[in-house]
């Protein structure tokens, strides 16, 4: 009876589906950020992305779509950067701010 009680189980793991795992890249493009001062705001095509420092790399980063994007740096009122940059699609670019 303890024999067939151990036997059983194993019985059963072999007549189990196989798993099949799919995994899904995020292949969009990706930007860092360099030397953003705190409190400086970047800007996407004229939209504001929240505080510039965020996207310094490990792990923030900018994922934006392929293609040419305008890439701003304000601190407050002043224009630290303005970048017109085109993405393809995996590519990673680190810009930095003067």
């Amino acid at each position: 009876m303890r024999t067939a009680a151990l036997v059983l189980p194993l019985l059963l793991l072999c007549c189990a589906d196989p798993v099949t795992v799919t995994r899904a890249v995020d292949d969009r493009p990706r930007i860092l950020l360099q030397g953003a001062p705190q409190g400086a705001v970047l800007f996407l095509d004229g939209r504001s992305m929240g505080s510039a420092a965020a996207y310094a790399g490990s792990p923030g980063v900018l994922l934006v779509e392929p293609g040419t994007h305008l890439l701003e740096v304000r601190l407050g009122e002043t224009l630290l950067m303005s970048q017109k940059v085109f993405l393809g699609g995996g590519e990673q670019r680190t810009l930095v701010v003067r």
